[in-house]
């Protein structure tokens, strides 16, 4: 390594005098630095597109495009309300007329006398705390644990017995806590009475197997259940639960009719149509406008990327300043955004045709676009689409939820696409394209995700790197020499005037 000297010799500033001409010398340096800035800065304003893209396909049309969304639905309940309770689902329809004669209950079992204990058990305070084998006929003795059964079949649910610890509190807890077994268990710590019901509805029987359930005066049979019995549309039905579903309709039985029936009749949920529309058209709105918004940001090319020299001569909000105006504009006239955008514009004016060969339009809901000045992005007229609704209560999922069966697994859309789907098809269109070329993430929504090396961009860049890394060495190469240089120089003057001390010392 070359020592650097300070110029005594020859008075020279030579750091000075040597940064100086490494200025000159860095200057193409400084040029690849730059654009590998704005390739950066270009890159992540691409992921902020594909975030947004992302978002919109994902997160908001996945969400409208729910069944509850697009094909909401409600039930109208008149008559007796009370009695039942109605909730619908997207492929419900039609009128239901219930009368219900009675709930569905629950079997149960209680125990029939007091318990007894053995004669040597001392009477309790908390029958919680009494051990089994403390019972009389508990049939619990020895250490060895034994086995007692609830239910029959494939419900057969089976409890272990700890015949030295177990009490009536552990006992009843992992009854409860055998989901198996189905049952709820209960007691009384004053009387140490307890009762077992049926977790379900329903007129069924529950087989208990143990000399236990005996002891505890429950029998052997948990009984008494019975199945709701009701009318609906004239016809007679028995159900083992209060709450089922008919023709998509869920209904919960809540009580007997008596003389007045109910009448259920679903029909569309004009207001959560219209709230799933709207909310379309917002996130239509929002994606359109920062699409419009990139392509459309104005670009100052005299604002470079400030080397770290320039900087030093700066304040912060002079640096600032100027960076704000250096990445303003990366994606002015971009294609991939300006197709997509176009696309979008496009698929939304155009008709969608249904399988009759029918078709319906944009302005039939109500919505229409707004001047030139917005670019395309959508004005919805609430009363209209309500009027829409009532003439076809189907409009909405017609033409926001259908999809071509046939095109269903293509990017390219046809007129037998709802909205919905040629939305999805256009944004994931453009979303390839930006993984291509910029290497941007398909899929997530995360500002901070890696980005693919061997995209487009990430190819470029890492050739950059590489011309960096040797332009570098190559200018410290260039930086020594020139050291080196003046070095000999230094070393050439101080001989020099050694020579001419020496001979001015004979005179």
């Amino acid at each position: 390594m070359v020592t650097r000297i300070s110029g005594l010799a020859s008075g020279m500033d030579i750091d000075s005098m040597v940064k100086k001409l490494m200025t000159a010398e860095s200057a193409p340096l400084d040029k690849l630095n730059q654009q590998k800035q704005l390739m950066e800065w270009k890159r992540e304003n691409y992921r902020e597109t594909s975030v947004k893209l992302v978002s919109f396909t994902q997160d908001k049309l996945s969400k409208l495009n729910l069944s509850s969304a697009i094909s909401a639905q409600k039930a109208n309940v008149t008559g007796n309300t009370s009695a039942v309770s109605a909730k619908v689902s997207s492929s419900a329809s039609g009128v239901l007329d219930v009368k219900v004669t009675s709930l569905a209950t629950a079997s149960s079992a209680t125990s029939s006398a007091a318990i007894e204990l053995n004669g040597s058990a001392p009477a309790p305070t908390d029958w919680g705390t009494v051990k089994l084998q403390d019972i009389k006929d508990s049939g619990i003795s020895g250490t060895t644990p034994i086995t007692v059964k609830i239910g029959s079949g494939d419900s057969e649910a089976s409890i272990e017995i700890d015949p030295v610890n177990e009490t009536l509190d552990s006992f009843v807890q992992k009854i409860n806590s055998n989901k198996q077994a189905g049952v709820s268990a209960i007691y009384d710590s004053a009387t140490g009475k307890i009762s077992l019901t049926s977790k379900t509805t329903g007129a069924k029987d529950i087989a208990l197997n143990g000399a236990i359930f005996s002891a505890l005066k429950l029998g052997s049979t948990i009984t008494g259940g019975e199945d709701a019995k009701l009318t609906v549309n004239g016809l007679d039905i028995t159900r083992s639960s209060n709450t089922f579903a008919m023709n998509g309709v869920e209904l919960t039985l809540n009580n007997a009719s008596g003389s007045t029936s109910t009448r259920i009749e679903v029909v569309k949920d004009t207001d959560k149509l219209v709230e799933t529309v709207q909310g379309f058209v917002d996130a239509y709105n929002d994606v359109l406008s920062t699409l419009n918004n990139k392509v459309s940001e104005e670009r100052y090319s005299k604002y470079t990327p400030l080397t770290n020299d320039q900087k030093k001569d700066m304040s912060d909000d002079e640096i600032t300043l100027w960076t704000n105006k250096a990445k303003s504009g990366m994606l002015k006239n971009d294609s991939i955004l300006q197709s997509a955008a176009a696309d979008m514009r496009s698929a939304m004016v155009q008709k969608v045709t249904l399988d009759d060969g029918t078709t319906i339009s944009l302005a039939e809901l109500g919505i229409t676009t707004g001047t030139y000045q917005t670019k395309g992005k959508l004005i919805l007229d609430t009363d209209k689409l309500k009027a829409a609704l009532d003439k076809d209560p189907d409009i909405v999922t017609n033409f926001f939820g259908k999809q071509d069966s046939a095109a269903a697994q293509s990017n390219k859309y046809t007129d037998q696409d709802g909205i919905f789907a040629r939305m999805k098809k256009i944004s994931n269109t453009a979303l390839q394209k930006l993984a291509d070329k910029a290497g941007t993430s398909k899929v997530s929504t995360d500002l901070s995700a890696s980005f693919i090396i061997s995209s487009t961009m990430g190819q470029e860049l890492t050739s950059i790197d590489r011309r960096i890394t040797d332009m570098t060495a190559r200018l410290n190469m260039i930086e020594t020499n020139y050291y080196k240089k003046f070095s000999s120089m230094e070393t050439a003057i101080n001989k020099y005037n050694s020579t001419s001390s020496s001979l001015s010392s004979f005179r």
